[in-house]
C-alpha cells in the first residue's frame, strides 16, 4: 500500500509504503516520474500492489532509505481522479495511517484494515462511517482507544440514561462514582462507536455502517468530533488531507 509520495530531486520520488510483513518502509524510487515500465499506473496514495524493494541494513526497514525497484498495482485506482470525495477519503486514510504508525512495526491486521477501508471507499463511494470505523479500529490496534462500554477506572457497568460520563484523562467512560465532574456524551453517539468496532463479518459491517448513516446529523457530527479528539493528541502534525473536506463543503460525507 502506498501511503505517501514526495519529490526527491527532479526525477525521483520518496515513497512511503505500508507492508504486512515489514511495517512502514520509506523507499527511494529512482526515475519514478518518467518510468512507466517499472511503475505502470504511476505511484499514487492508496494504491495497492506488488512491490520489489531492496532493503538497506541487511533487510531491516530501520536502516535508512530502501530502494523501490518496481510497483505493479493490483487494483484500478483511476476512479479516484474523477471523484473528489473518494480522493479526499483515501488521502485522509493514508495520511492518518502514516501519521500514527512508526517504522518498523509490522502489523498485518492494520494493513488488512486499511485495505478494507480503501476498498470499501473505492467500491461503494465516500462514506463517513467507513472513516469512523477505521479510525476507531486503528486507535484500538495501537492501544490508544478510551474505554467505551465500562468504567475505565473500576470496570463496572455504566449508569443507564441518555448520557455517559466521559473523561479521556481518566481513560474514557466512567461510572457515577468515578465520573464526578466529567463531561457527558450522548449514549447514542458512544453506542455508534461500539457498533462500528464490534462488527466483524461483512453483513455486520454493512449493518453498522447503515445504522450510523441513518442517525441524525448531530449524532454523526458528535461521533466525528469525539473520535477526532481522541486522535489529535497522538498526531505529530495536523493532517493536510483534511483540507479536502473543507473544499467539499458542508455536504461532504465526512462531515456527516
Amino acid at each position: 500500500m502506498i501511503l505517501a509520495t514526495r519529490g526527491l530531486g527532479e526525477a525521483d520520488l520518496l515513497v512511503v509504503l505500508l507492508t504486512p510483513g515489514q511495517g512502514k518502509v520509506r523507499a527511494a524510487a529512482r526515475h519514478a516520474r518518467k518510468s512507466r515500465r517499472r511503475f505502470p499506473g504511476g505511484l499514487s496514495g492508496g494504491a495497492v500492489g506488488e512491490a520489489t524493494v531492496a532493503m538497506r541494513g541487511g533487510g531491516s526497514s530501520g536502516g535508512g532509505l530502501a530502494r523501490l525497484e518496481a510497483f505493479t498495482p493490483v487494483r484500478d485506482h483511476g476512479a479516484l481522479g474523477r471523484d473528489l470525495s473518494r480522493f479526499a477519503h483515501v488521502a485522509y486514510l493514508c495520511e492518518l495511517t502514516d501519521g500514527l504508525l512508526y517504522e518498523p512495526q509490522p502489523d498485518p491486521a492494520v494493513f488488512s484494515a486499511l485495505c478494507e477501508a480503501i476498498g470499501r471507499t473505492m467500491e461503494h463511494g465516500a462514506d463517513a462511517g467507513t472513516l469512523r470505523r477505521y479510525e476507531l479500529w486503528l486507535l484500538r490496534a495501537l492501544g490508544l482507544l478510551p474505554a467505551l462500554d465500562g468504567c475505565a477506572v473500576c470496570g463496572d457497568e455504566l449508569a443507564p440514561g441518555p448520557t455517559v460520563l466521559f473523561d479521556e484523562a481518566h481513560g474514557g467512560a466512567l461510572c457515577p462514582l468515578h465520573g464526578r465532574g466529567a463531561r457527558r456524551i450522548p449514549v447514542e453517539v458512544l453506542a455508534a462507536a461500539v457498533a462500528l468496532l464490534v462488527a466483524t463479518t461483512e453483513p455486520e459491517v454493512d449493518q453498522a455502517l447503515r445504522s450510523v448513516a441513518a442517525r441524525p446529523a448531530g449524532d454523526r457530527r458528535g461521533l466525528r468530533d469525539l473520535v477526532l479528539g481522541w486522535l489529535r493528541p497522538h498526531l505529530r502534525h495536523p493532517l493536510r488531507s483534511r483540507e479536502f473536506f473543507v473544499k467539499l463543503g458542508p455536504s461532504a460525507p465526512e462531515d456527516g
